[in-house]
């Protein structure tokens, strides 16, 4: 295995355990957060996200995003409330929608900002096991 395999097999790890809501490392934590909504807007939209997220989950989203130096995601996910079914703007739906689909159409931008962050600062991520 090179250096690089066991790389891609400890961010995998993480990226695992943080779908999972695992791992108590600062980084863990914050992708656990960015993951829980992320996965909310794939499923059902901004809406959906919006609808099911408490408050301080979208804060703590945005702060990872920020975190893990996404900032138009975060501004995105700020904006996430504005689709909320109870709100009257019929059209924030549509609009974040494209937006999201905009800055993030694949998870590349996810898996490289993992990779920088693991790279400037492991420490902030719960060990992996070696395998």
């Amino acid at each position: 295995m090179t250096d690089g395999d066991s790389v891609r097999d400890i961010l995998r790890d993480i990226w695992n355990r943080a779908c999972e809501q695992g791992g108590s490392g600062v980084g863990d934590r914050h992708l656990a957060a960015l993951i829980l909504v992320d996965n909310m807007v794939q499923n059902g939209g901004p809406n959906h996200a919006a609808d099911s997220c408490e408050p301080a989950e979208l804060a703590a989203a945005a702060r990872a995003a920020r975190y893990f130096g996404l900032d138009d995601v975060a501004a995105f996910i700020e904006d996430v409330p504005q689709a909320a079914s109870d709100r009257d703007d019929d059209d924030a739906e549509d609009r974040l929608s494209d937006v999201y689909f905009r800055i993030l159409p694949d998870g590349s931008r996810y898996d490289a900002a993992l990779a920088a962050r693991y790279a400037a600062a492991p420490q902030d991520f719960d060990p992996t096991p070696s395998g």
